[in-house]
């Protein structure tokens, strides 16, 4: 640890809260950029990108993540089947 750093918990709640946020508003951006593109993937993506939102409103910010790590697999599959996708 350098100098004069101060060790913070990489999870504190507020932290995670925020992460999860940006991560959601990402995915929500992305996934509109791409229905643009190719529109199917929007709506295989929706629900997924739905529940991830839904678990983030019930605080339960750890299984939003694993639900958006599971969004994530679905663009690098979506990216895949049509590479004109952006990059997410």
């Amino acid at each position: 640890m350098a100098t004069g750093t101060v060790y913070r918990p990489f999870s504190a709640p507020d932290e995670r809260r925020h992460d999860v946020a940006a991560l959601l508003q990402h995915a929500y951006n992305w996934t509109r950029a791409a229905s643009v593109v190719v529109p199917p993937v929007a709506q295989q993506l929706a629900p997924a990108l739905t529940v991830a939102a839904q678990l983030y409103e019930a605080q339960q910010y750890e299984a939003a993540l694993s639900q958006l790590g599971g969004v994530v697999t679905m663009v690098h599959q979506a990216r895949q089947a049509y590479p004109v996708l952006p990059e997410l």
